[in-house]
């Protein structure tokens, strides 16, 4: 809980007094906080792959052909976390002079759309009628963050392939270390944000991605 956090992830904003709906009462801006992820799943390891001399496939295999295929091993992260709170806001509300901008009436509870067949990046909220303009120079009932509807889920991945070759011949215990590394590995998007503003014609339209397409690099390290 906090009175003053950023909308979301694309967005700098620092909160002070033009994000109150009401400078008069600064307590009425106490919501869930727009950071507030309740489940984050993570799961990391590091294997040796079993190929190679002495491993359990192609144990036998010639010292050359081991050189170049024997002796790896991976490495990742996979990391999926919840949804974040959203914030709702209005396109051409009117509110007070000198007063933040209005925020709209929530009448129900708002669902996201789903379903194989949903196109819910051009309609996120399955049921948008329960967002409605206020009268001019009224507040409206939404809070600034809700918990009922949240962004949607993140899921990325990190992953490396690695191995170390011995260089005992130029000195005795120089390795080669040769690393492949992966940062979003399964060029899987994680979609930003929603239009929360609720009389903008692109409504509900998540229109850009809060991560990097996949990217790769090759590195070496001599350990001496």
């Amino acid at each position: 809980m906090d009175d003053a956090s950023a909308p979301d992830d694309n967005t700098t904003w620092l909160g002070s007094f033009s994000s109150l709906v009401d400078p008069n009462k600064p307590w009425l801006e106490r919501s869930l906080s727009t950071f507030d992820i309740p489940y984050v799943y993570q799961f990391s390891y590091t294997y040796d792959l079993p190929v190679g001399r002495g491993k359990a496939l192609l144990g036998n295999m010639p010292a050359v052909l081991d050189a170049i295929i024997g002796g790896w091993k991976t490495n990742g992260v996979w990391r999926i976390s919840y949804g974040r709170p959203l914030c709702f806001f209005t396109y051409d509300g009117t509110s007070l002079p000198t007063y933040g901008g209005q925020r709209p009436n929530i009448e129900g509870r708002p669902r996201r759309s789903g379903g194989k067949d949903s196109s819910w990046i051009n309609n996120y909220f399955s049921n948008p009628g329960v967002f409605q303009l206020p009268p001019i120079y009224t507040f409206g009932s939404a809070p600034r963050a809700t918990g009922m509807i949240r962004s949607p889920v993140a899921f990325n991945t990190s992953m490396s392939i690695e191995k170390d070759f011995s260089l005992a011949k130029l000195r005795e215990g120089m390795i080669f270390e040769l690393r492949l590394e992966a940062q979003n590995a399964l060029n899987h998007p994680v979609f930003g944000t929603p239009d929360t503003s609720v009389d903008d014609p692109n409504f509900g339209v998540v229109s850009y991605t809060s991560n990097s397409p996949r990217q790769v690099q090759l590195g070496g390290k001599v350990t001496f």
